[in-house]
């Protein structure tokens, strides 16, 4: 539940995405935070000494009961001055006899009102974060082994499974890569050395999930590290694929 200050001060804050289709340009969002009714009513009674919370409480529930019944029979509703509230069909209609058809589906939408607009056009706020967009790999795995200790052990021309965030490989550019690990225990910064799994080689390619089968170019007794890299968003190819490496090396074997 969100934290309420009487005192009327916020921490207001976006966070920003990176927007891979335009350099150097962020997608800002406000994350969500809800005020429900009852605590809309103790910063009413807070700030208005002395009246009747249940008084308050009821009128809103008989303003509710009224909007929803004004909405239902067709009206936009203007909600104490801050938005109107309005149904729209969901869907087209298509027919030969459009005066015949009843049309069914509906969505509420809501239009804000020009002084509220007014003011958040001059808000400002600060940046609590940047958000990493790039593929996130939290664990890869042996899925056939049985014994746990063998599960961080790949073996190879066999099956492996990769669990995270924003895992689904697209695009022409997009893969998954086996990443050598050189002396010092890093992934090699050469793409030369970038093994791909082929396409047709992953089994499974979801946002949560990735499963593939080792490719014999695998070379059994190293170390490497895995890297996932997608080239589309929502359809569109972007100029700069998003690449996420593991950050622990795992070893294939035999």
């Amino acid at each position: 539940m969100t934290n309420i200050d009487t005192k009327r001060e916020t921490n207001f804050a976006v966070t920003l995405t990176p927007c891979h289709f335009k350099e150097n340009t962020y997608i800002a969002h406000v994350p969500r935070r809800t005020v429900t009714t009852d605590q809309i009513l103790d910063l009413v009674s807070a700030h208005n000494q002395g009246i009747d919370r249940y008084q308050v409480a009821h009128a809103m529930e008989l303003l509710k009961k009224e909007i929803l019944e004004q909405t239902e029979l067709g009206f936009a509703v203007d909600i104490l001055e801050i938005c109107k509230l309005y149904i729209a069909p969901v869907n087209s209609v298509k027919s030969l006899t459009p005066e015949s058809e009843s049309v069914s589906g509906f969505e509420a939408r809501f239009a804000v009102n020009d002084r509220l607009r007014e003011k958040l056009k001059g808000m400002s706020a600060s940046v609590t974060a940047v958000v990493d967009n790039s593929p996130q790999i939290s664990q890869i795995e042996n899925p056939v082994a049985k014994d746990i200790s063998e599960k961080e052990i790949l073996k190879a021309t066999f099956s492996a499974r990769i669990t995270g965030k924003k895992l689904k490989v697209e695009g022409e550019k997009g893969g998954v890569f086996f990443v050598p690990s050189i002396g010092d225990g890093t992934s090699s910064s050469s793409e030369d050395d970038w093994i791909k799994v082929p396409n047709e080689f992953i089994t499974r390619n979801t946002d949560r999930t990735l499963e593939f089968i080792l490719p014999r170019t695998i070379e059994s007794g190293k170390h490497y590290f895995i890297a996932v890299r997608t080239s589309e968003r929502r359809g569109i190819e972007l100029k700069n694929p998003i690449t996420g490496i593991s950050k622990i090396p795992i070893m294939v074997a035999e």
